[in-house]
């Protein structure tokens, strides 16, 4: 059985929480800090534990606690209700993104989710999106800071799920250089989702295959199968 598994922002969904600047509005409610910059490619992690965590030493010189996170998470979910119903804007799925999760389980694969996201606020944009997260194994910032540690959770835990020890061939779907970087630190596959000067930048990185969305599912699938590791 060979696995596949997905990020999630800006690969499944839209990226239309980080547009909004829901975090830095979120640590402004939660921490009164209202002039938090956030710089995701800066980070050496890029998970929303991490930033939490930067933002939080570099202001109070502290930690992030787990009911640091809470508040965040909580602040972020109440934005995001705010915003959909003040505007009807909402998180959407990148097209064909749900219809590809089925077609590649119909066709033996199995699927997996990892994002450096957290679990309450994936939750939220999935179901918004319309793209059910229930029955797939996930790992989430709440696993580590590090993305190769969620992405390797979200591997031990497709296993599990499936009652193996290994796959014969895994491939991660992503659309940033972190996705990039982890991948090549675990050598694994990567195809790359993006659209014009997002999608040569991906290729620029060592990206060999890289999609705009996933309407064209058997070229998904050719991509899922020849995909190699970023050089």
């Amino acid at each position: 059985m060979k696995l596949v598994i997905f990020d999630m922002d800006g690969t499944l969904t839209d990226s239309f929480a980080f547009a909004e600047n829901i975090y830095v509005r979120a640590f402004a409610q939660a921490f009164d800090l209202p002039d938090v910059r956030i710089d995701w490619a800066s980070f050496p992690h890029t998970s929303s534990s991490y930033c939490l965590d930067a933002v939080l030493r570099e202001h109070f010189g502290r930690a992030a606690t787990p009911a640091d996170s809470r508040a965040v998470t909580q602040a972020a979910l109440r934005l995001m209700a705010e915003i959909q119903q003040n505007t009807g804007r909402r998180t959407r799925a990148i097209p064909g993104a749900a219809a590809a999760l089925r077609e590649l389980r119909r066709c033996g694969y199995a699927v997996a989710v990892a994002s450096g996201d957290w679990e309450a606020t994936a939750r939220h944009k999935f179901a918004t999106a319309e793209i059910p997260l229930s029955d797939l194994p996930f790992a989430f910032c709440e696993a580590g800071h590090a993305r190769t540690e969620i992405m390797r959770t979200a591997l031990a835990r497709a296993a599990a799920h499936h009652g193996r020890a290994g796959f014969d061939r895994i491939t991660y779907i992503g659309d940033a250089a972190w996705d990039v970087r982890a991948c090549r630190e675990l050598g694994w596959p990567l195809v790359g989702i993006g659209e014009h000067d997002h999608a040569a930048h991906l290729r620029s990185l060592g990206v060999t295959h890289v999609l705009p969305h996933y309407l064209d599912f058997d070229g998904f699938l050719q991509a899922v199968e020849q995909a190699g590791s970023p050089q």
